[in-house]
């Protein structure tokens, strides 16, 4: 049971970086697996020993997640676009309580000065709103050039690095840099030379960000965790479908899904509680 708990948790994660917007570093925070992905991502090798299983079930559920979602995405958003969005938004708003409680506790109380990393968290997400319409899109037909693999390279390794701090969203940085339909069209049609340039670029990615999020929870523990919560609340506007949004059917349902959205975290929590002690 427990393995098939990691893939699905796996699979949540894989889905979560694929669909611009939502962060799959909160999701993994919210599953209560955050922890344990920086512990391996930074290398240390008897963190990998010790969690070895895990990784192999968890991996195995991310890939079928990325693989699935990247299968669907396209489809899901060009029909229910508005219900699509505010079903996460409605995820991502539910963990906002979840993200304080470990941030600010009774061992803990709050500082003044972390209100500094929060803001500037909220500032970051907040920033891609004021940029029109972000960089010229790299169409999805495009020949795999030395120039145009380097460059996919790069943005996948940018992408990760934001994959992995919760409240951010690689999709949606890799969206901005312009790059991500051609990354969505390379994993539903198997274009085998940007694949595998993009993984590289990913696991680049991956353990550079592992690290830095890594130094940071242990030396600024509150702070950094107060930036992610001003991540995740600044991610909420560019998640929200403002401009899509009227009161028709899939507005409607996507209100209703929104309001089911609140209640993920905490369904999410409980059942982490639960795994907990059969582990036990």
């Amino acid at each position: 049971m427990k393995h098939i708990i990691n893939i699905l948790k796996g699979a949540v994660f894989g889905i979560a970086n694929i669909i611009p917007g939502v962060s799959g570093g909160t999701m993994a925070v919210i599953m209560k697996v955050f922890d344990r992905i920086i512990d391996i991502l930074t290398l240390d090798f008897k963190k990998i020993k010790e969690n070895f299983i895990f990784i192999i079930f968890f991996g195995i559920g991310a890939v079928l997640g990325i693989g699935a979602a990247a299968l669907i995405l396209k489809n899901l958003f060009e029909l229910y676009f508005v219900p699509t969005q505010m079903f996460f938004t409605g995820v991502i708003m539910g963990s906002i309580p979840f993200i304080f409680k470990i941030a600010v506790t009774k061992e803990t109380p709050m500082k003044k000065i972390n209100i500094i990393p929060f803001v500037i968290g909220m500032v970051i997400t907040l920033l891609p709103l004021f940029i029109s319409d972000g960089m010229k899109t790299i169409p999805t037909d495009s020949e795999p050039t030395v120039s145009l693999l380097i460059i996919m390279f790069i943005f996948l390794f940018i992408a990760a690095v934001a994959m992995i701090i919760p409240g951010l969203s690689g999709s949606m940085v890799l969206m901005l840099l312009g790059g991500y339909p051609l990354a969505l069209s390379a994993v539903t049609e198997l274009k085998f030379t940007f694949l595998i340039v993009m993984l590289l670029g990913a696991v680049l990615g991956f353990v550079a960000g592992g690290r830095l999020i890594s130094f940071m929870l242990k030396k600024f523990h509150q702070g950094t965790y107060l930036a992610i919560l001003g991540l995740i609340i600044g991610s909420l506007f560019s998640v929200f479908p403002f401009a899509e949004f009227s009161f028709g059917i899939q507005g409607i349902v996507g209100i209703v899904l929104f309001i089911a959205g609140l209640f993920v975290p905490f369904l999410m929590e409980l059942a982490g509680k639960k795994f907990s002690k059969e582990e036990k």
